[in-house]
């Protein structure tokens, strides 16, 4: 499989995820010691970390999450991705908000042949 199959494989189930509020399999798509960087200057480390930080954004009614490709390349065991996201949210007043930016994260492969995140980082629009 090219790696960018691998990569759409890779978000459309990392969107199916998040989107249907299964954080702990949304963690369970990083690496054990992954460290993900929500564009905030923080680094979260391992998969109990970043199940909480989408714990949160589930909570607080972020849906409809999307990721379009920008680049891929790499190599047949780690994979780099870019790629604009954007979601919704709900506001205080009811009136839905959407939002985006630039994500960036590498995938490698694991000794089971499954592709995990290592790295994912992340910024927003303002």
């Amino acid at each position: 499989m090219n790696n960018r199959l691998i990569i759409e494989a890779a978000n459309a189930e990392w969107n199916k995820m998040f989107n249907s509020g299964n954080v702990k399999g949304l963690a369970a798509l990083y690496a054990e010691n992954a460290i993900l960087s929500p564009g905030n200057g923080n680094a979260l480390v391992g998969r109990a970390e970043i199940e909480n930080l989408f714990k949160s954004f589930v909570d607080g009614g972020v849906h409809n999450h999307t990721l379009e490709i920008v680049e891929v390349g790499g190599t047949d065991k780690m994979i780099y991705q870019i790629t604009r996201w954007g979601a919704e949210g709900a506001e205080a007043n009811g009136e839905t908000s959407s939002f985006g930016g630039i994500t960036t994260s590498v995938l490698e492969q694991s000794a089971d042949g499954n592709w995990l995140a290592r790295t994912h980082v992340w910024n927003a629009n303002q």
